[in-house]
């Protein structure tokens, strides 16, 4: 049997580790692994930002918005202020569907305030199908419910449209405007 003795005096203490404590060692290490990751997430950051994913999603956004707005904008008109509706159709549109508002915006107007009607509209549910940021255009379907308020009463019709949508200096605007047939209707 082999037992290890103690060779130290008795009654003196073990001596103090000499040097830095293993804590002490490791800390500039840590310190240089978390600069470089902190380095290598940021410029991960920046190149995110500049990414087609980002510019496509605020530009999906933004069409979406004003594409919500301005079917409201061309679905709602009160016959007793036609000419303050027919603004909101023109400052709302681009491109032909603008030249037709503006070249008809006197029949228009006559029409809406001989019938006496007035409409308002209320977005239902709405999606971006296409976007393309760099040409500055995007296709959005829309469901619209249009409440047409008479003399005789209120009556609401459900349309679903299909918008084309062009960015300008003031925002996305209507450049097209296409009603789209709803499954099971008559006609």
């Amino acid at each position: 049997m082999n037992v290890a003795l103690d060779e130290r005096p008795p009654g003196r203490p073990e001596p103090p580790p000499s040097g830095p404590g293993r804590f002490a060692r490791l800390l500039p290490v840590a310190a240089v692994v978390a600069a470089v990751a902190a380095l290598a997430l940021g410029a991960l950051w920046l190149v995110a930002l500049q990414s087609d994913s980002v510019q496509v999603a605020q530009a999906r956004d933004e069409a979406l918005r004003d594409a919500r707005q301005a079917v409201i904008n061309l679905n709602t008109l009160d016959h007793t202020d036609a000419e303050r509706g027919l603004d909101l159709w023109i400052q709302s549109s681009a491109g032909s569907v603008r030249d037709e508002f503006v070249g008809n915006r006197d029949a228009y107007a006559q029409l809406v305030t001989e019938r006496g009607r007035s409409t308002s509209a209320e977005v239902t549910d709405a999606a971006v199908t296409a976007v393309d940021p760099r040409a500055g255009t995007a296709r959005v379907l829309l469901g619209v419910d249009v409440t047409d308020a008479a003399d005789d009463g209120s009556a609401v019709t459900r349309q679903r449209l299909e918008v084309g949508m062009v960015r300008t200096d003031d925002g996305w605007k209507v450049d097209g405007l296409d009603p789209l047939r709803t499954p099971g209707a008559d006609g």
